[in-house]
C-alpha cells in the first residue's frame, strides 16, 4: 500500500511528514534546508521520501484569505513539478490555509517557544503534519480514486 506524504514547502525550510500504510499514524520527517537551488532541495525531498517509500506526495499550497493563489503557491507548485519526475510518485496540491496556526497552536501546547520551533524547523514539520491529519481527517480521496472532478476535492493533481 502506497504511503502518503505532505510537504510543507518554504523558501528557507521544508517541513515534511509521512502516513503509515493504512492512512492511520502521521508523523513527522527531518525539516530540511531549502538552500539556493530549487533542484538540489527537490533531489534531497525525493530522498527522503523514496526511503519511507511514498507513493503519493501533498504539496501545501498557501492561498490568500480569498482563496486566490499567492506568490508562494506559484513556488510551491514549481517545486511539485521539479518533485514529480524524481521518484515514482503521484503529486497533488493542497490548500494550507490554516496549517501554520494549527502547527503553532501544537508547537505552544507542547511548552516550545514559537522563536525555537521556526529556527529548529519544528514549525515546518508540524504545518506538514497538520496538513496531512487534517486531509486524512476529512477523508479525502485522492484524485485519481476520484469519480468526480478534482474541483469536488481538496487536493487537485498535477
Amino acid at each position: 500500500m502506497k504511503r502518503t506524504a505532505a510537504i510543507d514547502y518554504g523558501r528557507r525550510r521544508i517541513g515534511l511528514a509521512v502516513a503509515d500504510p493504512l492512512g492511520i499514524a502521521v508523523r513527522g520527517l527531518d525539516t530540511l534546508e531549502r538552500g539556493p537551488n530549487l533542484a538540489a532541495a527537490a533531489r534531497e525531498v525525493a530522498a527522503a521520501l523514496a526511503a519511507e517509500q511514498v507513493g503519493r506526495v501533498l504539496v501545501g499550497l498557501p492561498l490568500h484569505a480569498s482563496g486566490d493563489e499567492s506568490e508562494m503557491s506559484a513556488e510551491a507548485r514549481a517545486f511539485g513539478d521539479a518533485l514529480a519526475p524524481l521518484g515514482d510518485w503521484e503529486i497533488a496540491f493542497l490548500d494550507e490555509t490554516l496549517t501554520t496556526w494549527e502547527a503553532e497552536e501544537s508547537v505552544k501546547a507542547r511548552g516550545i517557544r514559537l522563536r525555537d520551533a521556526k529556527k529548529s524547523g519544528l514549525l515546518d514539520q508540524a504545518a506538514a503534519i497538520a496538513m496531512l491529519r487534517g486531509w486524512l481527517r476529512d477523508g479525502q480521496k485522492w484524485p485519481s480514486e476520484r469519480d468526480s472532478g478534482p474541483e469536488d476535492a481538496n487536493a487537485e493533481p498535477r
